[in-house]
C-alpha cells in the first residue's frame, strides 16, 4: 500500500520538488533547514547524476502515488547503475529518503495554497494537530489543539513537518470554527524554548546549530517558506555569476591548502591559440580531432573533455576571458588535481530557476619569479568559464570558497 500523507498529490507540491535543485552532497548536514527549499540532496551522494536520478525517482513516485516498494526498487536499479555505497541500511535509507520528501513537499505545498491572500482573509488562524504517533514527542503532544494567527512568528519554526517521523499536521481555520469546535484561540503564539545541538558530528563538517526545543535539527522552519521560484556545455564570457545566491550560504572556516609547486615552465607569451589548447587537452588524454575524453573528477564526477569547450559559434578559438593563454595549462591542472572543489546553487538571471555551480580551485607556486598562481574552474549546466590570477591572497577565490566542499586535498573521505 502507498504511503500517502494527506490526498493525491497537487500542483503547488509537485513543483515545490521540481523546481529544486539537485546538490551533492557528503553529509546531511550540508544542506541544512531551508536550505532544502531549494535543494535536493540524499546524503553521501556526492556526483549530480546519482543525485538527479533520485530526484526524479521521487518525483515519479508522488506524480504517479507509487509505493515505498516501488521506490525500493528504483534505489536498487540507482545504486546499482552508479556503484554508489551509502552508509545505513537498505530499509532505513529508502523510507527516509521516500518519506520525508513526500511529506515536506506536501507540507510545502500546503504552505503555498495557505499563502493565498483570499484564503487568509476568511481563515486567518492555523490549528496545529498531533499526529497520533505511539511514541509521541512531548513537545508535539502539547501542542495539539494550539489555534494562532498564520502569521504569527511561533509557525515559522512549528509548521510540521518537525522531526524525524514527524506526522504532525497543520490546518487553516477560522476563529468562529475553532470556537465552534472547543479550541482556544491564541492572539499570539507560545514562546519558544531554544537550546543547542551538535549536528553532524561525525561528518566532514560538525557544528553548533540553535534549535527549538522538541524538535529535530534541519526542521525548525517552514516547509516551502524559502523556496526558489524560480552533454560539453558552453564556454561563457566571464565567470559564472548568480544574481541570487549561493546557497547554502556557508563559507569555509579554514584556509585553502598551502600552493604547490607547478612543475612545468609557462610557456612563451607568443605561444598561439590552438598550442595552447592542446595544451590543455593534453592534460586529460584529449586531442584536437578525437573523440570527446571521459574525465572523472577527484569524487568520480564525470566531465567531458574535448575541443569543443574552446570552439566559438565560426569554429574560431574562444579562450577563456578570465585567462591568459600562457595560464592554460595552469588551469587544466586545477581541474585535474584541485584543492578543494565546491558546488552552490545560484540563481542565473530573470527565469528565477536555481543552477548548480561546480568549483574547482587550486593555488600553484610557479616556476622562477613568476610568483604564486591561482585557478577558478567553474562547471555548470549553462556553461563554463576559467579564471587565473596571480597573487596567494586572492578575495575572489575565497568568496568561491562557500556552499558545499565536496572535496579537500590531503583530506580523508
Amino acid at each position: 500500500m502507498a504511503v500517502r500523507y494527506g490526498n493525491l498529490p497537487f500542483r503547488e507540491q509537485i513543483e515545490y520538488l521540481r523546481e529544486k535543485v539537485a546538490v551533492p552532497t557528503r553529509a546531511w548536514t550540508d544542506i541544512y533547514g531551508r536550505e532544502n527549499d531549494h535543494a535536493f540532496m540524499v546524503a553521501g551522494a556526492n556526483r549530480m547524476a546519482i543525485v538527479e536520478d533520485f530526484q526524479r525517482s521521487v518525483l515519479k513516485a508522488i506524480e504517479n502515488g507509487t509505493t515505498l516498494q516501488d521506490f525500493r526498487k528504483d534505489f536498487d536499479q540507482i545504486v546499482e547503475r552508479h556503484g554508489w555505497s551509502y552508509n545505513g541500511s537498505r530499509g532505513w535509507r529508502t523510507r527516509v529518503i521516500y518519506e520525508t520528501n513526500l511529506m515536506q513537499s506536501y507540507n510545502a505545498g500546503r504552505e503555498a495554497q495557505m499563502a493565498d491572500p483570499e484564503l487568509r482573509r476568511l481563515r486567518p488562524f492555523g490549528l496545529y494537530r498531533h499526529g497520533g504517533s505511539e511514541n509521541p514527542r512531548p513537545e508535539h503532544l502539547a501542542n495539539d489543539g494550539k489555534v494562532v494567527p498564520l502569521d504569527d512568528p511561533w509557525w515559522g519554526v512549528w509548521s510540521p513537518k518537525n522531526g524525524w517521523g514527524c506526522t504532525c499536521k497543520k490546518y487553516m481555520i477560522s476563529r468562529a470554527e475553532a470556537e465552534r469546535r472547543g479550541y482556544t484561540v491564541l492572539d499570539q503564539g507560545p514562546e519558544i524554548e531554544w537550546e543547542e545541538k551538535v549536528v553532524g558530528a561525525n561528518g566532514p563538517s560538525p557544528r553548533t546549530v540553535r534549535v527549538p526545543k522538541g524538535i529535530d535539527p534541519g526542521f525548525e522552519h517552514r516547509p516551502g517558506a524559502d523556496r526558489v521560484r524560480s552533454v560539453t556545455p558552453p564556454q561563457l564570457d566571464g565567470p559564472l555569476r548568480g544574481t541570487r545566491g549561493p546557497f547554502p550560504p556557508r563559507p569555509a572556516t579554514d584556509p585553502m591548502p598551502g600552493p604547490r609547486r607547478f612543475g612545468v615552465d609557462l610557456p612563451d607569451q607568443a605561444e598561439s591559440d590552438t598550442a595552447a589548447v592542446d595544451r590543455f587537452l593534453g592534460v586529460f588524454g584529449a586531442r584536437r580531432g578525437g573523440e570527446p575524453v571521459r574525465f572523472d573528477d577527484a569524487v568520480g564526477e564525470p566531465l567531458p573533455i574535448s575541443e569543443a569547450l574552446f570552439q566559438a559559434a565560426d569554429d574560431a578559438w574562444q579562450l577563456p576571458a578570465g585567462t591568459d593563454r600562457r595560464y592554460l595549462g595552469v588551469l587544466a591542472e586545477a581541474l585535474r588535481d584541485p584543492d578543494e572543489i565546491w558546488v552552490a546553487a545560484e540563481l542565473p538571471g530573470d527565469d528565477q530557476r536555481a543552477v548548480l555551480r561546480r568549483r574547482y580551485l587550486a593555488r600553484f607556486a610557479l616556476p622562477g619569479d613568476e610568483g604564486v598562481a591561482v585557478a577558478i574552474f567553474e562547471w555548470g549546466r549553462d556553461g563554463w568559464a576559467g579564471t587565473t590570477a596571480t597573487g596567494e591572497d586572492n578575495a575572489e577565490l575565497q568568496r568561491l570558497r562557500q556552499g558545499v566542499r565536496l572535496y579537500r586535498r590531503g583530506e580523508d573521505d
